[in-house]
């Protein structure tokens, strides 16, 4: 009996375990790439290198990883055991030195170690089994997976002529007529002999990083729709929301919030216009709002206002799911604390206009970030009629809103005919929280506060009339409208009186006149 007893209790604990919820358990479960410290010798400004450093940031924080950044003049003693993983930007030349306390470091460090560059570390050599041939400038052609580029102009590069391990991409040399690997890992160790901002060096460094990382979830590929603002072509918008939902294309739409006068009929149709966009199969972004100067009375400003804008569009029933911003806003405590912390998910923009309001060496991550480019440049690197795979994490392509038909027209039909296979933003997992609300999706579907959103795409008629300038108490309209009744009175008889005055002078002068001529 007690034996029985026991089996029952035992059968009744693995229902309820098989009962828990499967995706909190796996997400539990999902290893997450560790913190990564990021040391360069130089900025490179005003020389072909200048960015990378930002770029390999936002390749980063496309995985989910929080980055720390130093020059190798912060370094201190002993900062590398503080970390699993290690890169390494070598963008100086060889009169650059290298504090003693890091090569210390260095020589007993245990964790993982990616070297960008020249100047590789004598152990990196060892452990890669390398041997390279140097040029100082020259035109070379790269290719990896499905991408590829030719005419790269390159200086100070070294190609790789021996290695151990595995290679990634092919880097043909037109100066040595041969090819190389774009770049080589073995175990821990990583190396990638160049890579620049602005071409497919920098795209090409993310199939390296995804297995330094150890990152094996699968990838997708979005449509971003950028540059949405509320004084946008709304008719236009919501006709392009049509065209793409009758297209079977889902869509990413990266709207700009207002800040403000939410109660004004063009705010209202506005945000019955994203109602729209998003029963068409639109997810809703929040781009962050433009930084006009970093000086401000009232710091917390941000933080009220992006909340307000979030709990707007909640009361619509519109989703967001996650910001929009450029790659500097993870790196300053003010917009990190009073902009980004509402969102678990964000879509990365290059820098384009850069003002840190508090800037940190310490990055924010994210559960999901999506790296992004635009469109015509990713088509640049694949060859015409081929259709796009996914790339090495999660991107999105970004195409600008069509201000006007012609433009719409054109980017319809070039999404028909490339057939692209675009991923559905919603169907991962993301969650927005406000004082208010909390907002999300997952498998496909829409919550506000743990109430699903059925889709509504009937566009309600927001009236004009509005009162944009409140009036103020009239308490003495009445008094001033009998005082200017008595001053038109007055005015008008002074008028009267004066005009037969002249009148009669104008007699008096023509009868003295006619007068005096007779008497001649």
């Amino acid at each position: 009996m007690q034996n029985r007893r026991i089996f029952l209790l035992g059968l009744l604990l693995m229902i309820v375990l098989a009962g828990l919820p499967y995706s909190k358990a796996d997400a539990a479960n999902t290893p997450k790439p560790d913190s990564v410290l990021l040391l360069y010798d130089s900025a490179a400004i005003s020389t072909p290198k200048e960015g990378n450093v930002e770029a390999l940031e936002r390749l980063l924080a496309s995985f989910g990883t929080q980055v720390t950044v130093h020059s190798y003049d912060q370094y201190q003693a002993g900062m590398l055991m503080n970390y699993t993983k290690v890169i390494s930007v070598r963008n100086a030349d060889d009169l650059f030195q290298i504090p003693d306390s890091y090569k210390q470091d260095l020589g007993n460090y245990q964790g993982d170690f990616l070297h960008i560059g020249n100047q590789v570390p004598m152990n990196v050599q060892q452990a890669l089994g390398l041997d390279e041939q140097n040029v100082e400038q020259d035109i070379a052609s790269l290719k990896i997976g499905q991408l590829s580029q030719k005419a790269i102009m390159v200086n100070g590069i070294s190609y790789v002529t021996k290695y151990t391990g595995k290679a990634y991409g092919s880097l043909t040399s037109d100066k040595l007529k041969s090819a190389a690997p774009y770049a080589v890992s073995n175990g821990k160790y990583g190396y990638i002999p160049y890579m620049v901002k602005g071409n497919l060096t920098e795209l090409a460094a993310a199939y390296l990083l995804r297995d330094w990382l150890s990152v094996k979830s699968n990838h997708q590929l979005y449509l971003l729709l950028d540059e949405i603002y509320p004084f946008s072509n709304l008719a236009l918008l919501d006709e392009l929301a049509d065209r793409l939902y009758e297209a079977g294309i889902p869509f990413i739409a990266n709207v700009q919030p207002v800040l403000s006068n939410l109660d004004y009929p063009a705010a209202q149709r506005y945000l019955e216009t994203l109602k729209h966009v998003q029963s068409r199969n639109g997810s809703i972004v929040v781009n962050a709002p433009v930084v006009a100067s970093t000086i401000s009375q009232d710091i917390t400003v941000l933080k009220s206002e992006m909340s307000s804008f979030l709990d707007a569009l909640a009361g619509y029933g519109i989703v967001p799911l996650g910001i929009g911003s450029e790659m500097y806003w993870t790196y300053d405590d003010h917009y990190a604390v009073n902009g980004l912390s509402y969102f678990d998910s964000s879509i990365l923009f290059p820098n384009e206009h850069v003002m840190y309001r508090a800037r940190t060496d310490k990055s924010q991550a994210f559960g999901s970030s999506v790296y992004t480019i635009p469109a015509d440049v990713l088509k640049s690197y694949v060859a015409q009629g081929q259709i796009l795979e996914p790339l090495p994490m999660d991107a999105a392509l970004v195409y600008a809103f069509p201000d006007n038909n012609k433009k719409l027209d054109t980017l319809m039909s070039s999404l028909i005919q490339d057939w692209t296979l675009f991923s559905d933003y919603k169907y991962e997992d993301h969650t927005v929280r406000t004082q208010v609300n909390e907002m999300g999706s997952g498998k496909g579907q829409l919550h506000i506060n743990g109430q699903t959103i059925l889709l509504n795409s009937v566009l309600k008629d927001i009236s004009a009339d509005h009162a944009y300038v409140q009036e103020g108490k009239k308490s003495l309209t009445n008094l001033f409208s009998v005082q200017n009744k008595v001053f038109i009175i007055l005015i008008a008889s002074t008028l009267l009186i004066f005009s037969a005055f002249l009148f009669i002078g104008y007699r008096l002068y023509k009868r003295k006149y006619t007068h005096t001529g007779r008497q001649l």
